[in-house]
């Protein structure tokens, strides 16, 4: 099994003195989507359109990168009168 190359294996070829990720230097925009079909609406535009999204966002895996700025945003959100359950 040794003599096999692993198939999954690939080398990495350029200048390994350059961290790989965004760095310090990401523009990422914790306030702005940047995928899926909100992609460019900000979390407050969400807060108003689209909240229960926003509440799946904070939950899913893929919403890691907004978590801070989605309870934020709904923390600071004024109820309203449909909100409430009776």
């Amino acid at each position: 099994m040794a003599d096999q190359q692993d198939p999954r294996a690939f080398e990495i070829g350029g200048d390994t003195s350059v961290p790989v990720g965004p760095g310090h230097t990401s523009s990422f925009d914790s306030t702005r989507l940047d995928f899926g079909h909100h992609a460019g609406r900000t979390i407050e535009e969400l807060a108003e359109a689209d909240p229960d999204y926003l509440h799946w966002l904070a939950r899913h895996p893929s919403g890691v990168r907004y978590r801070a700025e989605i309870a934020r945003v709904l923390a600071s959100a004024v109820p309203r009168a449909s909100d409430w359950n009776r």
